[in-house]
């Protein structure tokens, strides 16, 4: 009896074991914990961009002239300094050589300055062409007025033939000899308006002669002054045909590749034609589209990661130079029109070599700090307008307001509400509430 009684309370007791498990396995939560711990934590803006060159180099015609087949393709390699293309210099060379004869006639022309003095006579002659001139002059213009006043007449007469024609008092014919009167006048003083246009014209030529061969007549220097004057104006021009003659090799400003031909054969081009884009593949940068929301906290210099398919394992390190001032419109995959601002991010593209168009990944890292208290993002939530979290205490979920900092996907700084090493819920499920029970998974 004794161990038969031993039997029976052993069972009792492994029965109302199970049934303890049984009862609190149904009414508890499987939830998974988390600890409160101490680190580093970024908040940072992940998007999409594509690599461009940070800067092209167009090149032009210099001058206008005939262009060489140009040998270069898009993607050649080419040199700072490398002859690019080249410019037939005939007609240049043919310039140069007529200003040479040129600046010779002029330099003959000074030395017999001084033979070249105007006789009395001249200058008599030119003197009596002066007042000959003047004298046609006044007479064209007496004659403009006289001209004038018939006009005025005429006109008034052919008012008159109107309305006595439209009240039969004159006949057809007696009207048209009116209207033909006024026309032939003002055909008059037109003519007589440019007699004396071309009578003012004259008298200022004779004017400016008879001044010419007075003033020439005890000095003449300024006859040499002008023939030098001639001079100089020649070799300017020859400097100008030179120096493009100079430009006749088109030369690379740039150590680079060539990124479009747009000229493919020979031919006369104008001057500033466009002929070639050329680039500095080192020299890249990314253009990402950030949406407007988020790029109130970007500021330029601000560190950059760079991931993606194009860089494999590596992650390649940059900074913000540059933000548009103007936002656009965009419409994304989802079909949403977003707001979003224009970023500009450097990176150093030495190793990496990436091209033009690349697709690549940045993280725009907004803002850090180091040695904060974290939890996992995922275990906060909104509860009445305020951050939350699920405290693992004593076996039940205990609800905690808790004050927020920095944030990430992954992680959330906590600046109020928890402390290092306690336990939180990680992925809180609708069900539970505060005070409900829970078992860790």
């Amino acid at each position: 009896m004794p161990n038969r009684s031993k039997i029976l309370l052993g069972a009792s007791v492994l029965l109302g074991a199970a049934a303890f498990l049984l009862y609190f396995g149904r009414t508890s939560v499987g939830v998974e914990i988390a600890t409160v711990s101490v680190q580093s934590i970024q908040e940072y803006v992940v998007e999409t961009g594509t690599t461009r060159l940070a800067a092209s180099y167009a090149v032009y015609m210099p001058i206008a002239g005939t262009l060489h087949r140009i040998e270069l393709q898009a993607g050649d390699a080419v040199t700072q300094g490398d002859v690019l293309a080249h410019i037939d210099p005939f007609n240049i060379e043919k310039d140069i050589l007529a200003t040479e004869g040129q600046i010779a006639a002029a330099e003959a022309r000074t030395t017999g300055v001084d033979t070249s003095k105007p006789k009395p006579e001249d200058i008599e002659a030119a003197r009596q062409a002066e007042q000959f001139a003047a004298s046609n002059e006044v007479m064209a213009r007496k004659q403009l007025e006289i001209a004038k006043i018939n006009l005025a007449n005429a006109s008034k007469d052919n008012d008159r033939a109107k309305r006595l024609l439209e009240t039969g008092a004159i006949s057809r014919t007696a009207f048209d000899e009116a209207e033909r009167k006024y026309k032939l006048l003002q055909e008059e003083l037109e003519y007589r308006d440019l007699a004396v246009e071309s009578a003012s014209q004259s008298a200022e030529i004779a004017r400016l002669k008879r001044e010419s061969l007075t003033a020439s007549v005890n000095d003449n220097e300024f006859m040499r002054k002008a023939y030098e004057a001639e001079i100089e104006t020649i070799k300017a021009r020859q400097d100008v045909r030179r120096n493009e003659l100079l430009k006749a090799d088109l030369r690379s400003p740039i150590t680079g590749v060539v990124i479009e031909k747009l000229v493919e054969t020979e031919g006369i081009l104008q001057a500033g034609t466009p002929l070639l884009i050329l680039g500095d593949l080192s020299d890249i940068e990314i253009e990402s589209d950030i949406l407007s929301e988020e790029v109130v906290r970007m500021r330029v210099g601000q560190p950059v990661e760079v991931t993606g398919k194009a860089l494999g394992d590596v992650t390649a390190k940059g900074e913000i130079s540059r933000i548009y001032p103007v936002g656009f419109k965009k419409i994304s995959a989802l079909g949403i029109e977003q707001q979003r601002v224009k970023v500009v991010i450097r990176f150093d593209n030495t190793a990496l070599k990436l091209r033009p168009g690349t697709s690549v990944d940045v993280r725009i890292i907004t803002n850090e700090r180091d040695g904060t208290l974290t939890v996992p993002e995922r275990a906060t939530f909104r509860n009445g307008g305020e951050w939350s979290v699920f405290v693992h205490r004593g076996g039940r979920a205990v609800l905690t307001r808790v004050k927020l900092g920095l944030r990430n996907e992954k992680w959330a700084e906590v600046l109020q509400g928890l402390h290092a090493g306690d336990a939180v819920i990680a992925e809180p499920r609708n069900e539970l509430k505060n005070g409900t029970r829970v078992r860790p998974l």
